[in-house]
């Protein structure tokens, strides 16, 4: 297609007219006949997967080569190093961009899944320091929560821990040293780092065989239960998982991920995502199944969050499995504390509605920013794409726009259902211990030991990995520019109430989407009329 055919075509599509994000991507695509492997030098827009404690990635570069490009080889295809899962997973003969773009983040997904030798390396990790602790500290016992106890975590993260005892007293200065001095003496961690008198006293340090990162919390339970609480969520909310590690990656991307710098932190993202599919209007009317509209919600997600979300005055509540928004001003606590009326996230701790678990989210504009950024070079290449004939599409991909990979090769094997994880095997044993419920048809009886008097839905035996039914076939519809990517009729009625999670009739699911419009008035309007 000639640029100036697409130019034309542009200036009718009203997101290419702003101009308020930078494509930084849109130079950095590779052909089988051209050598671009230093187009990304200085670039630290990438995430790495070797388990390295080093933030420094600029020196890996020169280890990565194109295939194909020495002289007196065999010649072999191209691998894009940016986006490498598109390997052998070519849907640019797709009809509908929105299908290549949900198949794209699938395969995405199953990349960056964890085989069987990382679960067993950090299973055998978490093994080793919890006998460490007890040995130390007869009575004491070491659990994990975040990521890894709720499979949300990318290759090459951390692991968080955290030490509970029968005394209580193990967040005393004097043991943090004891215990990290035990670790080190025994050779079971390196690089060790004593926080003493942060708010939340840990210890840091990389465990030397396997080099995964490890960091150690005292006498908290609240991380413990938050992970029983993400996986049910992770139950209940089809897409949540698939949607959460494409933003957890596209943040890591640029920075945005480390709380400690401003950014947004692993629970608040999951809370997000999870507050926008239960809010959606469509999923909640039963018109369109998130498993097969990823790439829709994907899209969706970056405008609500990066163009239309009332962040002055609107605060995010998931409490009692019932996601909402509010005004920040009936939020007594967040008022007394001065967060009402200005601009920052405001995202209420289910276990402590007291909590906003993202005000320490400081860098809110640049995460504001990302978000609006990601909307927009999403839709430009789907327009892009969408357009382009079958031939110019093959070997492009519609994610590699705003999120990009290097690091060593992997597999799209997800080995989750082959190797259990024991930190989430650990987890409900601590739960089974720790609570008494009692179902009856009506009420739920809880034990009023549980410290953060949350509702707890029944105790799973297990935690199951199921995998994803293919999508059905659909019927072939025509649309135009303004429906890229498929849109209703213009006098279809919008009858969703978000009080009434249930239709008047039953209707198929359908893969519909929402035109552009009619989100950002939604959006709109969910965001910010509750202000007035």
């Amino acid at each position: 297609m000639r640029k100036s055919s697409l130019s034309k075509a542009q200036r009718n599509f009203q997101v290419f007219n702003r101009n308020d994000h930078v494509n930084q991507y849109e130079n950095l695509e590779e052909s089988s006949i051209e050598d671009k492997s230093g187009s990304l030098d200085g670039n630290d827009d990438f995430i790495a997967f070797d388990n390295s404690s080093s933030e420094d990635e600029d020196d890996k570069e020169g280890q990565e080569t194109v295939l194909g490009s020495d002289v007196g080889e065999e010649v072999l295809p191209t691998v894009n190093t940016d986006y490498p899962w598109i390997l052998n997973h070519d849907h640019s003969k797709q009809r509908e961009i929105a299908d290549w773009l949900t198949l794209e983040i699938r395969d995405f997904v199953a990349y960056i899944s964890p085989s069987r030798q990382e679960i067993e390396l950090r299973n055998k990790t978490i093994r080793t320091l919890r006998h460490a602790v007890g040995k130390l500290w007869p009575g004491a016992d070491l659990q994990v929560f975040g990521s890894y106890a709720t499979d949300l975590y990318l290759p090459g993260s951390d692991i968080d821990c955290v030490v509970n005892s029968k005394t209580g007293d193990k967040e005393s200065r004097p043991s943090l040293y004891e215990l990290a001095h035990f670790l080190k003496s025994r050779k079971l961690a390196t690089q060790v780092e004593v926080i003493a008198k942060a708010r939340v006293p840990i210890i840091k340090f990389v465990e030397p065989n396997s080099q995964i990162h490890v960091d150690v919390s005292f006498e908290r339970t609240n991380g413990l239960e938050a992970a029983k609480l993400i996986r049910s969520w992770l139950e209940q909310t089809p897409g949540l998982r698939e949607l959460v590690l494409i933003v957890k990656q596209f943040l890591h991307a640029r920075r945005l991920n480390n709380v400690h710098t401003g950014g947004l932190g692993g629970f608040s993202i999951i809370c997000l995502v999870y507050a926008f599919l239960n809010l959606h209007p469509r999923i909640v009317t039963g018109e369109i199944d998130a498993r097969y509209n990823l790439g829709v919600l994907l899209i969706d997600f970056f405008e609500l969050y990066g163009k239309n979300f009332g962040y002055d005055d609107v605060a995010v509540v998931v409490a009692d499995q019932r996601p909402c928004y509010i005004r920040k001003s009936d939020w007594s606590d967040l008022r007394l504390s001065g967060g009402s009326g200005t601009f920052n996230l405001a995202i209420q701790d289910p276990g402590d509605p007291s909590n906003n678990i993202s005000r320490s989210s400081f860098n809110l504009r640049d995460i504001k920013k990302a978000f609006a950024g990601g909307f927009d070079l999403l839709t430009n290449r789907c327009f892009e794409l969408d357009t382009a004939t079958f031939k110019d599409r093959v070997g492009k991909s519609i994610l590699g726009n705003v999120i990009k990979y290097r690091g060593t090769l992997r597999d799209f094997n997800d080995d989750r259902y082959l190797v259990a994880n024991s930190a989430i095997i650990e987890n409900e044993k601590y739960h089974k211990r720790r609570s008494r419920i009692v179902h009856d048809q009506e009420d739920v009886f809880i034990d009023p030991s549980e410290s953060d008097g949350e509702t707890l839905k029944e105790e799973q035996d297990s935690y199951l990995i199921q995998e994803i039914e293919q999508p059905p076939k659909k019927r072939r519809q025509t649309k135009s520019v303004n429906e890229l990517m498929g849109v209703p009729n213009e006098d279809e009625e919008d009858d969703y109430n978000p009080l009434n999670r249930e239709t008047t009739e039953s209707s198929t699911l359908k893969n519909a989407t929402v035109d552009a419009q009619t989100r950002r008035d939604y959006w709109l309007n969910k965001g910010n009329s509750m202000s007035n």
